[in-house]
């Protein structure tokens, strides 16, 4: 190798140490589907659908699939993490992108940060998937400090809302880093914001948590920055936001334009 060569090398590798994340690469959650032929003789088509209209589309399923591959969501600032639902039904010869027909069994669960895979199993008139349908958070994912117009001060936005039942709602917003993608520093600020005023503003080490009550009837913003933290200690990586409510009635955490993956 020459000298020349050597000395990128050099560079590149002290800059993928100095900041892990930017190295990583999206997470993907495989979906898994498992039809034994004892437990029907017939194709069926399975169809699941989660947050941001996300969707597996209509896939044949043959009996004696196991534990086979039929989708891959990725892990974006669209997140993944929320409530999905899963159908079955007979094939539809006109070619259905959807199912057409009568369902004949459906299945709901909620997807986690966590979760690393999602793991179905059919028959011929059942379906049921290994995660709970227990759920009360949403989660957002995405990159603090990868803007470079903004080297010393990247903020992200989000907002929520709640069902249209009314009532009071008692709510945690969690920051925490993402243990898989890496990261440099320690000290977040994040923000809860209702309208134009500021609910809580908590400025530390990950995880960061904010717990308070808050009507139904409104829109809440919530913002990750890293304003006035010294570099030293500023967290620059990817992160994961929660927002838990008792009643589990959020659909999703919507980024902003300022949010980057």
């Amino acid at each position: 190798m020459n000298v020349s060569g050597y000395i990128f090398m050099v560079f590149a590798l002290s800059f993928i140490a100095a900041f892990p994340y930017i190295a990583s690469a999206h997470k993907h959650i495989p979906f898994y589907v498992t039809y034994n032929r004892e437990d029907g003789d017939k194709v069926l088509q399975l169809q699941c659908g989660g947050p941001w209209a996300r969707t597996t589309g209509l896939v044949d399923v043959s009996p004696g699939a196991d534990h086979a591959k039929f989708y891959s969501a990725e892990v974006d600032v669209f997140s993944p993490y929320g409530k999905w639902s899963c159908s079955i039904c007979s094939p539809d010869e006109g070619g259905a992108t959807s199912c057409s027909g009568p369902i004949i069994a459906r299945t709901h669960f909620h997807l986690k940060k966590d979760d690393d895979e999602v793991n179905i199993t059919m028959t011929k008139d059942s379906l049921t998937s290994d995660l709970s349908d227990d759920g009360d958070t949403i989660t957002a994912r995405a990159t603090l400090g990868d803007d470079n117009t903004r080297p010393k001060r990247d903020r992200d936005t989000f907002t929520f809302n709640f069902g249209p039942n009314p009532g009071d709602r008692l709510v945690t917003v969690a920051l925490e880093d993402d243990p898989e993608a890496g990261h440099t520093g320690e000290e977040a600020t994040l923000i809860l914001r209702d309208g134009g005023s500021t609910v809580e503003t908590v400025t530390d080490v990950l995880p960061i948590e904010i717990t308070t009550t808050l009507a139904s009837d409104g829109e809440y913003q919530l913002v990750v920055q890293q304003h006035n933290i010294p570099e030293g200690v500023r967290f620059r990586g990817s992160y994961f936001l929660s927002v838990t409510s008792d009643l589990g009635d959020i659909e999703q955490i919507t980024p902003s334009e300022d949010v980057e993956q």
